[in-house]
């Protein structure tokens, strides 16, 4: 890895469709609720480029730690929990772009029933998506544990999921992720906020019969002491790029 404040742009771009009933006429009841946007099956398998930037603090100042890997998903097993419900198990390889080994990175676990998705890893579980798919949808993803704790980056503990509320920002619509275009396509809004202090961006974009195809998560924290020695004034404008002590930007997206 080599320390560079680089900047990642992901190119998102979605088509609009209209639903239109006839005058006098009732919409049909939906019948297709959203499971196919989480497919689960043996043998299944997603191959992902990720680009990361780990934020470490270096005597003068912030290192932009920065890496672009090759990740490798597959789900390899099925087991059960304690109350009989089925999960699939999944391995998760990565590697750098410019290495041919690849090393184990975790495991994961994926759930689906009739009103949600799940996926565990690192002891926590997430409610990825809720069904059926309704653009009014709001829910607690991290309902399983407590948002307030703290997950250490770069050897700093910071609590990355406090205050995330996610939401459905399009579904089943066209749309491109970087060169890879989708007939149908649902974004998922985990985060996107900002005060003084701290500064999180979550979304994830699935595609129908595919699964996960985007993933973007920006987690900035700062006390505005490096850029502006403890004035919160000075610091309230600038760029979080400038003034963020800690966190890491995390994009991934799927290329087969």
């Amino acid at each position: 890895m080599k320390g560079a404040n680089i900047f990642f742009t992901g190119l998102l771009f979605l088509t609009t469709i209209f639903l239109l009933t006839c005058e006098g006429e009732t919409a049909e009841p939906r019948t297709d609720k959203g499971y196919d946007y989480f497919p689960l099956k043996v043998g299944m398998e997603w191959n992902y480029l990720m680009d990361s930037i780990v934020l470490r603090p270096q005597v003068g100042g912030i290192l932009f730690d920065s890496a672009r890997l090759d990740v490798r998903e597959t789900l390899v097993d099925t087991l059960r929990d304690l109350e009989g419900q089925l999960w699939y198990r999944g391995e998760r390889y990565d590697r750098r772009v410019d290495s041919t080994a690849w090393r184990f990175s975790q495991t994961f676990l994926l759930r689906r029933d009739d009103l949600r998705a799940y996926r565990q890893e690192d002891n926590l579980e997430f409610v990825k998506m809720v069904f059926p798919l309704r653009a009014d949808q709001n829910w607690d993803g991290h309902v399983a544990f407590d948002p307030f704790r703290e997950i250490e980056v770069a050897g700093q503990p910071i609590q990355i999921y406090v205050d995330w509320n996610y939401r459905y920002l399009s579904f089943e619509q066209a749309g491109t992720v970087m060169d890879k275009t989708y007939d149908q396509l649902t974004l998922v809004e985990g985060a996107d906020y900002e005060n003084l202090l701290n500064r999180r961006l979550a979304i994830e974009g699935y595609a129908k019969n595919t699964g996960l195809v985007y993933r973007e998560l920006e987690v900035f924290e700062t006390q505005c002491q490096l850029c502006c020695n403890g004035d919160t004034g000075a610091c309230l404008d600038l760029p979080w790029r400038e003034k963020a002590e800690g966190g890491f930007i995390i994009k991934q997206w799927l290329v087969q």
